[in-house]
């Protein structure tokens, strides 16, 4: 729900985000600047993450929770006129800076639009998008439009300095919050070890991964483990009740996805964000995923990486099976179960590599550094 606001928001901040992660990025930024003394209104589009952090929605960051070209493209008339009334207020009550957070087939249109609007202030984009695996053209875009970009990863920094984007990276930014996880209180049974299973922040690829999931879980039961599933925090309720009723009878867990991975032996689960805090832990995880058909072979045609797993793009090489579209099967989320878990060796061998590719997303503190950086643009 949209809330008119009246009055002087000269000393403002606009933030702007789509993702659960990106909310989650949003408290982190918030926080950051609330310990540097910045005071004035920060405000915008986020979720209970960003709101929770002290920052005010007037927009529902779930807006923008779409997976695939297809999802996208139907929602294109709805979010064409939110783009409008976001740039209108913005333009309105002139920030001194606005932040998007990653979901850049929203924020790179928002974005141009406001630079066209006349918008004068500082621009920042957290989690820029990933243009050195594909659609690069948006290169000229964050170049043109944004004052600094932040990305997630130092190969994104170098890639995107290299072609005149100014940017900085202070490490990930979750890298210190993950490795502080508490594991879960899970209890005991039987002295069984858990294995995390994740389908998913988003309607559609929880309703795609989940069946081979829970047939998977059959045959992990099967082997002595002790599978839990995942309710992620930022579902819309429909689906979180969906997942709840087709999970009966394996346990589920409503807490951070972080912290169930944090009590495991392994998770299996939906690519994106939760490989990356799989790997801060130094947890192995097969990848899962599945889009609509026409995601898919947009995908096949665009996307220049072999790899879709970050971990793996980090590594140069597969440290994390990654099963997409008709590969997402129980009887290949087992086969890489039993090739991982059946060899201590082989383990051995894996765990040495993840460990070894999690030391490169050590930077500093990526929060700290975002706070410090939009302070000193927004000052001068």
């Amino acid at each position: 729900m949209e809330h008119c606001s009246n009055g002087d928001s000269s000393g403002s901040l606009f933030v702007s985000c789509g993702e659960v992660s990106g909310d989650r990025y949003s408290s982190l930024l918030i926080h950051a600047l609330r310990s540097r003394g910045f005071d004035g209104e920060i405000w915008g589009m986020m979720g209970p993450q960003g709101s929770s952090a002290g920052g005010r929605s007037q927009w529902d960051s779930g807006s923008l929770s779409l997976m695939g070209i297809s999802e996208v493209l139907g929602s294109v008339p709805r979010l064409w006129a939110l783009k409008e009334r976001i740039t209108d207020e913005i333009i309105s009550r002139s920030p001194r800076g606005v932040v998007v957070i990653d979901s850049p087939d929203f924020h790179i249109p928002l974005v141009r639009t406001l630079r066209k609007k006349g918008y004068q202030g500082r621009v920042f984009y957290i989690a820029p998008p990933t243009v050195w695996a594909w659609r690069q053209g948006r290169v000229k875009a964050l170049a043109e439009y944004c004052d600094i970009c932040l990305p997630l990863f130092d190969f994104e920094r170098a890639f995107l300095e290299g072609h005149g984007v100014p940017c900085r990276w202070y490490g990930h930014p979750l890298s210190g919050a993950t490795r502080e996880t508490v594991p879960a209180d899970l209890g005991q049974r039987d002295g069984r070890k858990v294995v995390a299973m994740l389908p998913g922040s988003r309607s559609g690829e929880v309703r795609r991964l989940l069946p081979q999931m829970l047939i998977a879980s059959e045959g992990i039961d099967r082997r002595g483990f002790r599978p839990v599933f995942s309710v992620a925090p930022g579902l819309d309720p429909e689906t979180a009740s969906f997942l709840r009723g087709n999970c009966e009878p394996w346990e589920t867990y409503e807490g951070r996805g972080t912290e169930l991975m944090a009590a495991s032996e392994m998770v299996i689960g939906a690519s994106g964000t939760a490989a990356v805090e799989a790997l801060i832990l130094e947890k192995f995880m097969i990848v899962l995923y599945k889009a609509s058909f026409s995601s898919w072979l947009v995908y096949k045609a665009f996307v220049r990486s072999p790899l879709i797993s970050i971990p793996n793009i980090l590594a140069g090489g597969v440290i994390y099976p990654e099963l997409l579209q008709s590969d997402v099967s129980a009887g290949k989320i087992l086969g890489h179960f039993d090739l991982y878990m059946g060899s201590s060796q082989q383990r051995r061998t894996v765990d040495e590599s993840i460990r070894a590719t999690a030391s490169v997303l050590n930077g500093g503190d990526a929060p700290a550094g975002w706070g410090a950086a939009i302070m000193e643009a927004i000052s001068s």
